[in-house]
């Protein structure tokens, strides 16, 4: 609240010339916009895969892990999900399914060629809401900058004719980790890490309103430099990123 309220407060003072309300115009229309994107960015009404780890920074020869998660808007009873990773950069030592939603599992989970391959499903209708489908547990080799994403995702609908659920690809179906050695300096682990902020384009490790305007100066002049989500273009899915992170 204290940043909208820090948005919105010169509109309570005294007007000082049309200079001013020119100035303040983009700046609310811009909260505006960001109220609204992120009412459809928490729209439960969509189904996708999350990714989770506490392990934002973990030193090399270290054992930390990757949740999975599915969230089902309708109910689903038969997932397929493809996670890719670095295999240089780390080991996966085991896939967890001891706390998963899934009861049936069509092949033991693969791990190969950089992916890991969750097939399975549940009896009946199947589930809704966020459930957990398998925790990744991992050993950190390569120093550097890491990522786990979620890259294929089939959901199935339990309503007998194993209709296709639509899957948004959500902000945090992508996890990205720190791996640093003992010889590493505190610092710039600091650093590094604030690195999987991919839009905090002036690089002070927040987004702010700053982000979002040169953004939008490069959006107006038809530039490709923020390509926040990999697929060789600045699109308007770049745009939501970029104020999902301003929000959180």
């Amino acid at each position: 609240m204290g940043r909208l309220r820090h948005i919105f407060w010169p509109y309570t003072e005294k007007r000082k010339g049309s200079a001013t309300v020119r100035f303040m115009f983009p700046t609310v229309f811009v909260a505006v916009v960001l109220l609204s994107t992120a009412a459809t960015l928490l729209d439960t009404n969509v189904s996708y895969i999350r990714l989770a780890t506490f392990a934002t920074a973990v030193q090399a020869g270290e054992r930390f892990s990757v949740d999975v998660y599915a969230y089902a808007h309708v109910p689903v009873n038969a997932v397929d999900i493809t996670i890719q990773f670095d295999p240089t950069a780390v080991e996966v030592l085991a896939v967890d399914r001891g706390q998963s939603v899934l009861t049936i599992w069509t092949e033991d989970p693969v791990v190969k060629n950089g992916t890991v391959i969750l097939r399975g499903g549940t009896f009946r209708r199947g589930f809704v809401e966020e459930h957990k489908i398998a925790t990744i547990d991992l050993s950190a080799k390569k120093t550097g900058q890491s990522e786990f994403k979620a890259a294929n995702v089939m959901l199935l609908a339990g309503d007998g004719a194993g209709s296709p659920v639509s899957v948004a690809e959500a902000l945090d179906s992508t996890v990205s980790f720190y791996i640093y050695d003992e010889n590493t300096d505190p610092g710039r682990i600091a650093i590094d890490v604030s690195v999987k902020i991919l839009s905090d384009i002036d690089g002070d490790g927040k987004v702010t309103l700053t982000d979002i305007s040169a953004f939008m100066a490069a959006w107006h002049a038809k530039d490709k430099m923020y390509d926040f989500n990999g697929d060789g273009r600045m699109s308007f899915r770049d745009f939501s990123i970029i104020l999902a992170n301003f929000f959180f």
